[in-house]
């Protein structure tokens, strides 16, 4: 059954940065990370245990002149990430066949991350509706954050640490935690493979040039998404809310790899491409 989730696409979006995870490709340290964990519903619920909204979620961000809160989508800023911003793909994530594993990781992850970065900032339905499209993404997020470790390049290893802790952590954090709700809804190894399926599978052919992402489930297991994601909304807050999502790291020398050796120049996440550059 293909399910759009909810989710209007657009043509661009304000950037999260990320940061978190073990720089040896393994589980997120927590003495390392936990005051950038993902935020609970508990931490920031008010008197009557109401979780505030996204402007309010932000005040501490926005205090800061180098961040740009936008209010009605969470506390996003750092830079505007085109889905597609010189035709590098026609159709697809490029990179997710890539036979540099740290490439093709890198498009896994970073294609995976642009869909709901995209969706937070411009879609039409509640932060509710984002739920499930994080516990759809979650198997692919946290199997490509540990193969981009296992397979980090050797000229970046003096960045391999910020990176994992800096730019790639937050939402990994956050989706691993959406993987264990799923996890705890009752997937099973089929369920998590058929959702890995799936989203693949969506990532391969999307459109950078339509507004639509949309995923193809068994009906059975939607019952299980569908169950994690409800666990999961109640567990943290909005995504657009969650400030653990804010980091200001940067990566000069892995953004510059990114740009020479994998399909999408860096696109993914956010860089520019030379025009005299693409397609020589």
């Amino acid at each position: 059954m293909i399910r759009p989730t909810g989710l209007v696409l657009a043509v661009s979006v304000v950037a999260v940065a990320c940061s978190g995870g073990d720089p040896d490709g393994g589980d997120v340290a927590a003495d390392s990370t936990a005051a950038e964990a993902p935020v609970t519903t508990e931490e920031v619920a008010g008197p009557t245990g109401s979780v505030p909204d996204a402007a309010a979620s932000t005040t501490e961000a926005a205090a800061d002149p180098s961040v740009t809160v936008d209010d009605s989508s969470g506390p996003a800023a750092v830079s505007t990430l085109p889905p597609d911003p010189l035709g590098v793909a026609e159709v697809g994530t490029p990179g997710l066949d890539s036979d540099d594993p740290f490439c093709s990781a890198w498009s896994r992850w970073a294609g995976s991350a642009q869909v709901i970065l995209v969706a937070n900032a411009f879609s039409e339905a509640g932060p509710e509706a984002l739920a499930p499209l994080e516990i759809i993404a979650s198997p692919v997020v946290t199997d490509a954050y540990d193969d981009m470790l296992v397979a980090w390049p050797d000229e970046l290893e003096r960045e391999r640490e910020v990176a994992a802790d800096g730019y790639f952590g937050p939402i990994t954090r956050r989706l691993d935690v959406a993987r264990q709700a799923l996890l705890d809804a009752g997937a099973d190894e089929g369920v998590l493979a058929a959702v890995s399926t799936a989203w693949l599978a969506a990532l391969s052919v999307r459109d950078p040039s339509t507004p639509e992402f949309a995923v193809d489930l068994p009906e059975d297991v939607w019952a299980v998404v569908d169950a994690a994601a409800s666990d999961f909304a109640a567990r943290l807050v909005p995504f657009g809310s969650d400030p653990s999502l804010l980091s200001n790291e940067e990566t000069p020398l892995t953004d510059a790899y990114l740009e020479v050796s994998c399909p999408d120049q860096g696109t993914l996440g956010g860089q520019e491409v030379d025009p005299d550059a693409v397609g020589s």
